[in-house]
């Protein structure tokens, strides 16, 4: 893939004008721009540089006001109605949250099919035909259904064991050699690329180690060439489950992503905030206009919340639901 040297102005998505804002999670535009076709007709196709390149911090930098006309239909637990996360409490932002990362969880997927988030959704815009709404998928991003007979995502953790993500799948987390070979040779490799940006997931493989993530789960049985095959399969599903969405909705409508991914270029993987990368930037931005139904009147506006509806959530109320959230964080791939 080639890129030219001009600079892309980023694409704040709260400043442009849509109806339905699609949002599909870890979705690099050098693959949309190959299948979109295939599912979607009428749209008009462009690629932006987007505010961030992981959901965290697409969602501080995007989300800054109060958005009293904008509905979020959620499948990734970063943005819920429950409880703040990194410092960012949805319910601050908009009005209404529909946490399907919560109702629609599949426990042995470790992820939110796309056709629960189109349910939810289509079902959303019936019950507030007066507001713009943004959906989010969680695919392409990991887990990859076409593999999920395979395993290679990671079972819920155990938050009450301490059984988390990292390092943690149906094999363990290593024995005390293996963790204190690990804890040795990775200051060797840290910070001087000769391994990639993820040495950790080369050295696990090669002490005998667990993987450390779905991705990396699929990347040591598939290779980088089967990585990118799931990651496309994940993207193509995505697609079928969004023209079923658009039958419902009218309207100016927007694909877009938070961010790209990294797919083993470069022996570079995943997503990390603060990237300059281009495949982590680039994202894609398909308008599809529908004409909208009569008496239909989404004008974007955002404004301050009024005080008394902008207190945080209650920290007693949310130890269990805060646990929750982080359960399906980990089994997407993301811990500290």
């Amino acid at each position: 893939m080639s890129y030219c040297n001009k600079t892309i102005n980023r694409t704040n998505v709260m400043e442009e004008r849509w109806d339905y804002l699609v949002i599909l999670d870890a979705c690099r535009y050098d693959y949309f721009e190959k299948v979109w076709s295939k599912y979607l007709s009428g749209g008009r196709l462009s690629r932006i540089n987007t505010v961030g390149t992981a959901t965290v911090e697409w969602r501080d930098n995007s989300f800054t006001q109060y958005y009293d006309d904008v509905v979020y239909v959620s499948a990734n637990p970063y943005i819920n109605s429950v409880k703040a996360v990194k410092g960012f409490s949805a319910m601050d932002h908009f009005p209404k949250v529909y946490d399907v990362w919560e109702s629609g969880w599949e426990p042995e997927l470790g992820t939110v099919r796309p056709e629960t988030v189109t349910k939810a959704a289509i079902d959303a815009a019936a019950n507030h035909p007066d507001k713009r709404m943004i959906i989010h998928y969680l695919q392409p991003h990991s887990p990859y259904l076409s593999l999920a007979d395979d395993r290679c995502g990671f079972p819920l953790p155990d938050m009450d064991t301490g059984r988390v993500l990292a390092g943690t799948d149906l094999g363990g987390a290593g024995s005390r050699s293996q963790r204190t070979w690990l804890k040795r040779l990775m200051p060797l490799f840290k910070n001087n690329r000769i391994l990639g940006d993820h040495p950790e997931w080369l050295l696990r493989g090669f002490l005998g180690m667990a993987a450390k993530s779905p991705m990396d789960a699929v990347r040591r049985k598939y290779g980088d060439k089967g990585l990118r095959q799931a990651y496309m399969a994940n993207l193509e599903i995505v697609l079928e489950q969004v023209a079923v969405l658009l039958g419902h909705l009218s309207g100016r409508i927007v694909v877009s992503s938070d961010h790209g991914e990294q797919l083993g270029e470069n022996r570079c993987y995943t997503h990390t905030p603060g990237s300059k990368n281009p495949y982590l930037l680039d994202v894609p931005w398909l308008v599809i206009e529908k004409e909208k139904r009569p008496g239909e009147d989404r004008s974007a506006t955002a404004e301050s919340k009024p005080a008394e509806e902008n207190a945080a959530p209650d920290d007693d109320a949310g130890a269990e639901d805060k646990s929750k959230i982080e359960e399906k964080l980990r089994s997407l791939g993301y811990f500290d």
